[in-house]
């Protein structure tokens, strides 16, 4: 029998890394092992492990924290007591034949380096983003496409031929897409189940993700999985990225236009690990836009307009307040859109709960209509606020409509103390505009 040491890489899942191991448990492969390796965890991810309670699971927490996957996956290798290595995202999910499918290839090609199964991306739920990756026959594939970790197997001897998974700031790919190219580019083999076994829910796609942790989607997924017509849903599912377009079709970028490390930034300011300098709010702050990473949720500014971020595949974008409070808020948005009526609602929660929302009359903008939504809220007072939208339809992308522009967001305190700074604010703003122009 082919065994596994199935390595899962986290840090600061908490309960949220459960769904996760619950599918590895349920694995008709029984062959395996799973080796959970935490990125310097301190909070209780080690005790929600040890409650499960299988004598499959061991646990180790990296002394220090190293911020990749790369630390974490070689000292699972360094641990593994199986000759092969599979690797699950601690907030994907696998189906019950994963490692089955994986185990055949092997067993029909002992030389075979690395099985790969099939991989869908899912996007944020109602985004209808979709991306399949790993089901192939073509040599050439493995130096063209990418697979998802949670996707592949290989032979423990791989990093003895090719070398560790390495840190970050060493490389100009992303550390997976790195591990794999060495590996198609040294000779290794690769061969496909030709069947999707694997479902990614990249918290790279998902932005500020592990600043809210949530397994929602891996809850309901492994509920899928439990309920009939699961292989009608994947074949739906299939079917669908190859009319968008977005069946294998996750390929590599033209990396060495990068510098070193520059993925890993970006990657982490898409999923909240870097974030800006939290700061108490004293005065009327306005956050312009620019051009960091938002994941799914807002499309980088356009040419004609920099000064406006719209709004990306995901229904529920969020925005990121880097400001404390005591007390309540004043929060404007200024919105753009090219229909005045997608103008006149916005839903908005503020760190997951509703706020009442007011939004002026829209005004032409250039060729846009623009508005102004206003909301009282309080912040978070020791950390991250976070808003989020709750798009209708019109105000998404679709077709030919950019959906919902956002362009300054304006912040200012309220009571006794915010009304004085919001006087004072509103009395230096043309001097602050004139010393501009200067």
């Amino acid at each position: 029998m082919t065994r596994f040491t199935v390595v899962m890489a986290t840090y600061n899942r908490g309960r949220h890394i459960l769904p996760s191991i619950r599918s590895v448990l349920a694995q008709t492969h029984d062959g395996f092992e799973l080796v959970v390796v935490g990125d310097c965890c301190d909070d209780e991810t080690a005790d929600v492990v040890a409650a499960i309670g299988s004598p499959k699971i061991r646990w180790h927490n990296l002394a220090e924290r190293c911020g990749s996957q790369s630390f974490p996956n070689n000292a699972g290798i360094a641990m593994a007591g199986c000759d092969h290595i599979a690797y699950l995202g601690h907030d994907d999910i696998w189906a019950p034949g994963h490692l089955a499918a994986l185990a055949a290839l092997f067993e029909r090609d002992p030389t075979l380096d690395f099985a790969v199964g099939g991989a869908i991306f899912h996007g944020a739920p109602g985004s209808d983003f979709r991306q399949v990756t790993g089901i192939f026959d073509d040599d050439r594939v493995p130096f063209e496409h990418f697979f998802p970790p949670s996707s592949f197997a290989h032979r423990r001897d791989v990093t003895d031929r090719i070398g560790p998974w390495l840190p970050p700031h060493e490389v100009r790919a992303p550390v997976d897409s790195d591990f794999l190219l060495r590996a198609a580019h040294a000779g290794m083999r690769f061969a496909s189940t030709g069947r999707v076994t694997a479902h990614k829910f990249a918290a790279g796609h998902r932005y500020l993700s592990y600043l809210r942790h949530a397994s929602d989607e891996q809850e309901a997924m492994l509920a899928r999985m439990a309920a009939p017509g699961y292989e009608t849903f994947l074949a739906a599912e299939v079917a669908a990225a190859r009319a968008a377009g977005t069946f294998m079709a996750v390929r590599y970028s033209a990396f060495e236009n990068l510098e070193k490390g520059e993925m890993a930034r970006r990657n982490a300011g898409n999923k909240g690990i870097a974030l800006p300098v939290l700061r108490p709010l004293e005065r009327r702050e306005t956050i312009r836009q620019d051009d960091g990473p938002r994941a799914l949720d807002w499309r980088l500014p356009m040419s004609d307009d920099p000064t406006v971020r719209w709004v990306g595949s995901n229904p529920r974008p969020k925005v990121l307040i880097p400001f404390t409070a005591a007390g309540s808020v004043r929060i404007k948005l200024q919105l753009v859109h090219s229909d005045r009526h997608a103008l006149r609602t916005l839903a908005v929660t503020v760190n997951g709960g509703p706020a009442g929302v007011r939004l002026s009359n829209p005004e032409p903008r250039g060729t846009f209509f623009g508005a102004t939504a206003s909301l009282v809220a309080r912040l978070d007072p020791s950390g991250y606020t976070v808003l989020q939208l709750e798009l209708g339809r019109s105000q998404r992308p679709l077709g030919g409509n950019r959906g919902l522009g956002m362009a300054d967001i304006v912040i200012q305190p309220l009571g006794a103390a915010g009304r004085l700074a919001t006087a004072l604010g509103s009395f230096l703003d043309p001097f602050r505009s004139r010393q501009g122009d200067d």
